[in-house]
């Protein structure tokens, strides 16, 4: 019996297969996403396993540091100190961020100490040079109280000043004490906005090496009386008993000092101001 084929049928194109074989866009539409999505657990995975395994790392790191700390006898406050110095050297090396001391230095341009000292013997040996300022002036003039240049102008104009350091002998419940030194009129004569802060201002003088206590009194003893006058100097030595003893002082301009004033204060030369 002859099987006649239908053309119908032959143009329908129907597959012979069990089982149809998908299309290669359909596999490629289907795996694209799963792909996608292993990759994206594969990088978490990865990046949880290495935080933990900083974490852990820099947590034994700083336990070390602070057992062995505490075993040596060191000071609380430097084992602390040098644990969180640790961590933040650890979380600076996983954000890639230099250390403190890995850091660009100043540019290129910019001359070193050496170089500086260099300069500075160049100049000082060059005859044509100009004569500047002292470069510290410009700074001491922002570290001075009103009053402090009132107390340079006066030393200045009027030189060395009157100063009285008082000591007394044994006391009954402490033995010898030193009493305030440094008795001065200078904050009544150079007409301070605030005497009573004299010392503080002198303090800072002294610092700048502006002024300084000299231990050579006076050349006039008279100088002394109106200072021994005053009404706490005697209270205190009526107070301090036997066996307190009175030095003669004096505070006067360093010669940085004198320079200063003649060089940053309205005053008239030295041999006039005299």
């Amino acid at each position: 019996m002859a099987v006649v084929n239908d053309p119908d049928d032959e143009s329908r194109g129907y597959s012979t297969e069990l089982v149809p074989r998908p299309t290669t866009d359909l596999a490629l539409r289907t795996a694209g996403p799963v792909r996608t999505a292993a990759g994206v657990v594969w990088v978490a995975v990865s990046a949880v396993s290495e935080v933990t395994a900083w974490g852990l790392g820099t947590a034994v790191g700083i336990t070390g540091t602070v057992v062995r700390g505490s075993m040596t006898g060191r000071p609380t406050r430097d084992v602390l100190a040098e644990a969180g110095e640790q961590v933040r050297d650890s979380v600076r090396r996983v954000l890639g961020i230099p250390a403190a001391a890995e850091e660009p230095s100043a540019s290129p341009g910019t001359p070193s100490l050496r170089e500086r000292g260099a300069e500075l013997l160049r100049r000082s040996a060059s005859v044509h040079d100009g004569d500047d300022d002292h470069p510290a002036f410009a700074r001491i003039l922002t570290e001075l109280a009103p009053d402090e240049a009132r107390i340079l102008r006066h030393l200045y104009l009027d030189g060395a000043q009157p100063s009285l350091d008082v000591r007394t002998g044994r006391a009954p419940s402490s033995g010898a004490s030193r009493m305030p030194m440094g008795f001065t009129m200078i904050g009544e004569e150079a007409a301070l906005r605030f005497p009573d802060r004299t010392d503080i201002y002198l303090t800072n003088l002294r610092r700048l090496g502006l002024a300084d206590w000299l231990r050579e009194p006076l050349d006039n003893p008279t100088r002394y009386q109106l200072l021994e006058s005053q009404h706490e100097i005697r209270k205190l030595l009526k107070r301090g008993g036997f066996g307190t003893k009175v030095f003669y002082r004096s505070i006067a301009l360093t010669g940085f000092g004198t320079d200063f004033v003649r060089t940053c204060l309205p005053v008239p030369p030295l041999d006039q101001a005299l």
